[in-house]
């Protein structure tokens, strides 16, 4: 991982240069965008900065991440006024950032911190490093340069950003620097056991159940290799089930032996279908995700679907796929 050296110094000054921060995610926020979030929050708190955090759009942070220290620096979409200097985190473009899109445009002091190959560099300052696994493990590389400080607070959050990325140290994107970087932060007493069980042994029956209702509805076109599962506000709604709820279903697709290409399609509040892709065998399911107006990494991306009804949804990925 080689992070520019030169825009670093600039974020530092600007950092120097403001005593209020806003910490800016991307819409649907993830472990990793709400794990860089927290984190670099904190270390500005705790640097004698008065700091919010927030994302685009009305959002209640999953239980399974309620555990992270920080909670009290998120603010509504509608309570957030970008003030001093700007931090965007775990963001690859404008439109990620929905509401807040005419306010970064406009500011003059954004730092643009993000991992993901297609950044636009929208910021004043672009710290971009598409080798690193996720966000947080850059801020957590970068922490210091930038005047700031790593303490065990901090860290759970950065920890737990890189564990999802990663997928439990799973993922391709997993190298020996990210192993470092985790193995700093449990030096530091971070326990991983204990975000992994809050992470992920904490569901409630009633998402087990929901999970077992949807996933005995999966399909697989051998074909394209893609196995894959539909869920409707129908499932949600008679299972009492948040969507938030739903972001690791795709892990249980994912077990089919043979298959190259993961896809869960969710039907959103406003008849939108949300397509949530993982792929295997170094295939690049990121490109395949930009082709649709989406974005991400080469074996973790999504998009929104330009198609009307779910079946159209899942045939216009089977074409994307077939044409990759």
């Amino acid at each position: 991982m080689v992070i520019d050296g030169s825009e670093v110094e600039r974020a530092a000054w600007l950092i120097r240069s403001h005593r209020e921060a806003t910490v800016l995610g991307h819409e649907h926020p993830d472990g990793d965008a709400i794990g860089s979030s927290l984190g670099l929050g904190l270390m500005l708190e705790a640097a004698g900065y008065r700091v919010t955090v927030s994302w685009p759009r009305p959002f209640t942070v999953p239980h399974r991440f309620a555990f992270l220290p920080g909670m009290r620096m998120i603010a509504k979409p509608a309570d957030t006024s970008p003030d001093g200097i700007v931090f965007t985190v775990d963001c690859a473009n404008l439109d990620r950032l929905d509401v807040f899109k005419p306010a970064i445009s406009s500011a003059d002091a954004v730092i643009n911190i993000d991992h993901h190959p297609d950044n636009s560099r929208f910021g004043k300052v672009n710290i971009v490093e598409p080798a690193a696994a996720a966000t947080s493990e850059i801020l957590y590389v970068i922490a210091g340069d930038l005047g700031l400080e790593v303490d065990l607070q901090a860290a759970l959050c950065l920890y737990t950003g890189i564990v999802t990325d990663t997928g439990k140290f799973q993922f391709a994107n997993t190298t020996a620097e990210t192993l470092t970087v985790a193995s700093e932060i449990v030096s530091m007493g971070v326990e991983p056991s204990e975000v992994y069980g809050e992470v992920y042994q904490s569901d409630s029956l009633a998402y087990i159940r929901f999970a077992g209702r949807v996933l005995e509805r999966a399909s697989y076109d051998e074909t394209a290799g893609l196995v894959y599962a539909c869920v409707t506000r129908r499932d949600l709604a008679e299972s009492g089930v948040n969507m938030e709820e739903t972001e690791d279903l795709i892990d249980g697709l994912r077990a089919l032996k043979g298959h190259r290409v993961a896809a869960v399609f969710k039907e959103t509040r406003d008849g939108k279908v949300r397509v949530s892709l993982r792929s295997r065998n170094n295939i690049d399911i990121g490109s395949v995700a930009r082709s649709l107006g989406g974005g991400g990494h080469m074996v973790a991306a999504g998009y929104t679907s330009g198609s009307g009804t779910m079946e159209e949804a899942v045939t216009e990925l089977l074409g994307a796929l077939g044409e990759g």
